[in-house]
């Protein structure tokens, strides 16, 4: 399971680093995507965890944002 940001910020971020950053000072629009990415992802997770699964982050250098979702709880 997977969801992702609005295209135009993720497009945003992905020419910033196609014309090469400085990892030590990454600019706005990258941490904002990376934030944006990660708040999704955890408030995916919650609410699978409400509604009963056993969700948790994916690997995110295999899977990116992804949501692996283990089971259901009874």
């Amino acid at each position: 399971m997977e969801w992702s940001a609005q295209e135009e910020l993720a497009t945003a971020a992905v020419n910033l680093l196609e014309r090469g950053v400085d990892p030590s000072n990454l600019p706005h629009t990258i941490h904002h995507y990376e934030t944006v990415q990660t708040c999704m992802r955890d408030a995916i997770v919650q609410i699978l965890a409400s509604a009963g699964f056993r969700a948790e982050r994916a690997e995110a250098h295999t899977y990116g944002s992804a949501v692996h979702i283990r089971g259901f709880n009874l």
